[in-house]
């Protein structure tokens, strides 16, 4: 997740703790008379509460909380679907006079084709993502347990330093996993 979503996410969980701890602290606080909470539990008119809500403006009120939530509903929901498409990378060698790039998908497609070509693993996957404004490449192999710990990583870190090499200092991160199949 991007770093904005999960800041909208971490405010919205804030939020939202924030009011049921108030709403429960209020609840407390009425049920075992403790002032000033009870003094205004006691002071509401539930007549005006009655009158309000079948008021012209009441379904109005309802419409726009309704609206506003689904609305924010909907938008922490879509930031959780999908990670946003990682941006392409600007390579070593770029100056005032032109500019080198590469789609990190590619060098992640590339480098899943080359271990794919490896009878030793079983399968590969490769990914460009972005995760908090950080672009990542992440590979993900695996292969028999027959196969000692040495044997799989090797050509795995030949292929992270392959990929590092080619970035350079363009900011995106490469991890690699290793699994060992039963």
């Amino acid at each position: 997740m991007n770093r904005l979503p999960a800041t909208a996410h971490r405010l919205s969980i804030g939020l939202v703790a924030l009011l049921l701890i108030a709403v429960g602290a209020a609840a407390v606080a009425w049920r075992v008379d403790a002032e000033p909470v009870a003094g205004w539990v006691d002071r509401l008119d539930e007549r005006a509460a009655l009158d309000a809500a079948q008021a012209s403006w009441w379904i109005w009120v309802l419409v726009g909380v309704t609206v506003l939530a689904l609305g924010w509903g909907l938008l922490l929901l879509a930031t959780n679907i999908r990670p946003r498409a990682v941006d392409d990378a600007l390579l070593d060698g770029s100056d005032q006079t032109g500019t080198l790039t590469v789609a990190p998908k590619m060098m992640a497609n590339a480098a899943a084709e080359e271990l794919a070509g490896n009878p030793m693993f079983q399968k590969v996957i490769a990914k460009a993502i972005d995760d908090r404004s950080r672009s990542i490449i992440r590979l993900e192999v695996s292969a028999a347990p027959n196969r000692s710990f040495d044997e799989v990583t090797a050509p795995v870190a030949d292929t992270v330093t392959a990929i590092r090499t080619a970035l350079g200092d363009s900011g995106v991160h490469v991890q690699a996993f290793v699994h060992l199949d039963r």
